[in-house]
């Protein structure tokens, strides 16, 4: 923070530039599993892990990474890949000590792994004049535009004053605003990437098996700290000191410190929100597709349609109403986290708030939900619309299934029992045969009715013309089968 130089205003007495200072915050996974084992991170045998970030809960780390004081704002992506490299190397080092190619590539692999979210702090007299721009991608050689981090005078998350009365002015703490350069990019959700010499936002894909961490812009205003009254008094090294502890590299991060409590739970709940909203949307997309293209099927159709399509198409539903089972599971138990996690940041605050006994923090709290917290619980009456949209077509879905089960059971019904009527009649008839044969090797009966039907029953030509007779009728179900086939291919033909 720029407001711990005491005297740099003599060395820049007029650059606009010498109140700015800014941060780069890391959170990760200190746990995880993989490959259906339960790993750790590589920190676990040593000792003292101070140097190494703090630990938030039980299952994360949180590194803060400092820019050179006084640079510009515009090198903030230079800085910003620097600071990954920097973690990325503290991770090769535990890893593996004496062999750094080899630890260099394991260590890259876990930090985008488990690297949950990343948060930019500026700090300055003013952000008026601050904005930031990232790249977007759709995928890593095709660029789609823009996204900028705009200073936002109402989005006041808190302010904090000395009770002693030396700030001439309360600090605030803001929210950056994201905004596209294109209106259809606002469909998708974005995730940062440092695999290019300049950390760029790439659209986030909906799977499970990869990382997707989210990137957040926050500002502090704090005033002129360096003019020549103000280095006389001791608010602006003790603000730095509440708000992040003691700054340098080698300084050991606390956390007592509030930035550092509430950006770790900041970047918890956007990594959560921005992964599940991802996985949402496109669930939502597939489904309305899906339900859309089977109840718009008259029911002509569906009987004109092989069985063998029909089974396959009920297979694909089946799949998708599984599918669609699991990813409710695991927004329920998500939304519970959150709202675990809410609660609990709500109660550090108000813990926080009377901890500060020198400080006077103003949470903005004249709503329902404090500035800090509003967003959070958009997120999860987000989370919660998107559960009811999903299970809504999910019973939509399942009466698609019932109807194209009904279709697949009928036709299997049909031919068993025509095969079944066949069947009867030709063992009838084997039967009819054999007993005629034998009472006619020993007498006659009689009749010559009689005689004349066991006669044709026992000739060749007879079993040879059951044989025909089954299978002629197998041909004609399969040719009506065949043609049947024929019609759909021809008539989805033409529809495409």
């Amino acid at each position: 923070m720029a407001i711990k130089l005491k005297n740099a205003h003599k060395s820049r007495p007029n650059s606009s530039a010498r109140n700015l200072d800014y941060q780069f915050y890391f959170l990760f996974r200190r746990h995880w599993w993989k490959d259906e084992q339960h790993l750790y991170e590589p920190f676990e045998k040593f000792g003292a892990l101070q140097n190494m970030g703090i630990q938030i809960d039980s299952d994360k780390r949180l590194f803060r990474r400092n820019a050179p004081a006084q640079s510009p704002l515009a090198n903030w992506q230079t800085h910003l890949k620097a600071a990954w490299d920097d973690i990325c190397e503290t991770y090769r080092q535990a890893i593996s000590p004496d062999n750094p190619e080899r630890g260099l590539d394991e260590a890259l692999l876990y930090c985008q792994d488990n690297l949950l979210g990343v948060a930019l702090i500026i700090m300055d007299e003013d952000l008026k004049r601050h904005e930031i721009t990232l790249d977007l991608y759709g995928s890593p050689h095709h660029k789609l535009g823009e996204s900028r981090f705009s200073y936002d005078a109402e989005a006041v998350l808190f302010s904090i004053q000395d009770k002693a009365g030396e700030m001439p002015a309360p600090a605030t703490f803001h929210a950056f605003t994201p905004s596209l350069d294109k209106p259809a990019l606002k469909t998708y959700n974005w995730t940062l990437c440092f695999d290019k010499p300049v950390p760029y936002l790439m659209q986030m894909e909906s799977t499970g098996f990869l990382n997707n961490p989210a990137f957040v812009v926050y500002g502090l205003a704090h005033g002129d700290a360096l003019t020549a009254i103000e280095q006389q008094k001791i608010w602006p090294n003790a603000l730095q000191k509440v708000l992040c502890g003691t700054v340098g590299q080698d300084q050991p991060m606390k956390t007592t410190a509030i930035l550092n409590s509430i950006i770790a739970r900041l970047l918890i709940s956007e990594a959560v929100f921005e992964t599940l909203d991802c996985e949402a949307r496109q669930l939502r997309f597939e489904l309305q597709r899906k339900t859309a293209h089977y109840f718009a099927t008259p029911d002509k159709s569906i009987e004109d349609t092989p069985n063998s399509v029909l089974e396959d198409q009920l297979r694909e539903m089946e799949g998708l109403v599984a599918q669609t089972d699991f990813a409710l599971g695991r927004f329920s138990q998500a939304i519970k986290t959150l709202q675990i996690n809410h609660e609990n940041f709500q109660w550090r605050l108000n813990h926080q708030h009377h901890e500060e006994t020198a400080w006077q923090l103003d949470w903005q709290s004249d709503s329902q939900y404090p500035p800090l917290l509003e967003p959070l619980y958009i997120g999860l009456e987000s989370l919660k619309n998107h559960v009811a949209y999903i299970n809504g077509k999910l019973t939509h879905l399942k009466g698609a299934c019932s109807s194209w089960r009904s279709y697949v059971t009928e036709n299997r019904q049909n031919l068993t029992e025509h095969l079944g009527h066949v069947g009867n009649i030709i063992i009838l008839l084997l039967t009819l045969g054999e007993l005629f044969r034998y009472n006619w090797d020993h007498e006659s009966f009689g009749f010559s009715f009689l005689d004349y039907f066991a006669t044709v029953l026992n000739h060749p030509v007879t079993y040879l013309a059951i044989i025909i007779f089954f299978l002629l009728f197998v041909l004609r179900h399969y040719s009506k089968m065949w043609l049947k086939w024929l019609k759909y291919k021809f008539r989805y033909g033409q529809a495409k």
